[in-house]
């Protein structure tokens, strides 16, 4: 399907965006990216979607160098970037259309889908209302039936359920395992640790443009399989440090986050220290670890999005 090898990219202005990148995508795959701001995700998407060009060489996609005509490699590519780009003046259905045309698709063949996929993501009563008065959301979903109408081979999103309601995550994340479970790949950038435990076959870590590791959600899970994650709820200001050395504790503005063995015998001595340093706890809750408390591990960076992880594993 793709294969890229030491693929480095710079921008203009000197940044580095990609470092020394191989990674293989296959049939039936779903590849996930995981990272912070400015990890490269985007840039790795977007150079996998043939919108950054590189040397010939280090991108091969459906087995061919990526280099001179991309017309037949892109109409074999559904792409959705991180923010949507509508004509607001034209309906729903009229933006959709325009991309069936774009892919080669015959109208009457393009109508068919088009009515399906607007159905699966909840758009078939406003797909006749102009796309300006669509809200985030509801252009998230436009967004992806517009990459998915011409039934690709290789599909590669960035955050795409970022502004979809619960059902359309639903309907999402149904349509991802139905798609990879067949002829194509997904890639797909997301900060999402119970959205990448449930689709993914692999997941990427990425760090200033350079992969960190990769490797199945359930081998990566196995890392912190023996340990409990503690969420303590918290208000007030401490008028002095919290000591919380040893137990990989992570002091956010409304709560702290700590990684303590599955017995979980270090909970009333962190709360009598968070007590004693002046704040007030208002809630505890103890859950299994995710794949974000693994990137914080691995790498000793923490993903953003915490108020992402409502998605059951």
């Amino acid at each position: 399907m793709f294969e890229i090898n030491s693929l480095s990219y710079q921008y203009p202005s000197g940044r580095k965006g990609l470092q020394n990148i191989s990674l293989k995508g296959r049939p039936g795959e779903c590849i996930v990216l995981m990272g912070p701001n400015g990890s490269g995700k985007s840039t790795l998407l977007r150079s996998l979607a043939t919108e950054l060009r590189h040397p010939e060489g280090p991108l091969v996609i459906f087995g061919r160098p990526i280099s001179g005509n991309l017309r037949e490699v892109r109409r074999r590519i559904g792409f959705a970037g991180d923010q949507p780009v509508h004509l607001s003046g034209l309906t729903g259905m009229e933006n959709a259309q325009l991309f069936a045309d774009l892919y080669g698709l015959e109208r009457k063949d393009a109508s068919l889908v088009l009515d399906n996929l607007f159905a699966r993501f909840g758009l078939s009563k406003v797909k006749d209302v102009p796309v300006g008065s669509y809200s985030h959301g509801m252009k998230k979903k436009l967004q992806l039936v517009e990459s998915l109408v011409h039934n690709p081979n290789l599909i590669i999103l960035d955050e795409p359920t970022l502004g979809l309601d619960p059902s359309a995550l639903e309907v999402f994340i149904d349509s991802m395992n139905h798609k990879y479970n067949k002829d194509s790949c997904v890639v797909l950038a997301t900060n999402h640790p119970g959205l990448a435990t449930r689709i993914a076959t692999s997941v990427v870590f990425l760090i200033d443009g350079e992969i960190v590791v990769q490797d199945s959600p359930e081998e990566l899970l196995k890392q912190l399989k023996k340990e409990a994650k503690v969420e303590i709820w918290t208000s007030g200001v401490a008028h002095n440090d919290i000591e919380l050395e040893g137990i990989g504790a992570r002091v956010l503005p409304d709560k702290i986050i700590a990684n303590m063995p599955s017995d979980v015998a270090d909970l009333p001595s962190v709360m009598e220290k968070i007590l004693n340093a002046g704040l007030a706890i208002s809630k505890v809750e103890i859950t299994r670890p995710d794949l974000a408390d693994v990137f914080s591990l691995l790498t000793g960076t923490s993903l953003e999005h915490e108020q992402l992880r409502g998605i059951d594993p």
